[in-house]
């Protein structure tokens, strides 16, 4: 199982994989599981994120995303998009809990 945020992120993947993965939004596949679910967070930067940092961090998207995994989750995002600086507070917690998460030991 593979979400990404955005519907260009999610067309790329499927052009690119065909029928050998279910790939969709987030959005799509709330509610189902998988053993492996990767997240494709896209964007390399908070500049280049279309929706802006709070649609592609916001809390309860990743939540749903890393959650569809029954042993596994695998996030794949630039390791520059935790660097980003903003003047933003709400921006700053997400970047911080995306940090975390990038932190977190592997099982």
């Amino acid at each position: 199982l593979i979400t990404a945020p955005y519907n260009l992120q999610v067309n790329a993947l499927r052009k690119r994989l065909g029928d050998r993965a279910m790939v969709g939004t987030v959005d799509k596949f709330q509610g189902q599981e998988a053993p492996v679910a990767i997240h494709s967070l896209t964007a390399s930067d908070g500049d280049s994120a279309p929706r802006g940092l709070d649609f592609l961090l916001a809390p309860n998207r990743l939540n749903v995303a890393i959650s569809r995994a029954q042993c596994l989750s695998i996030v794949v995002g630039s390791p520059t998009l935790a660097t980003g600086i903003s003047s933003s507070i709400a921006n700053v917690e997400q970047l911080n809990r995306l940090c975390r998460l990038m932190q977190a030991p592997a099982p």
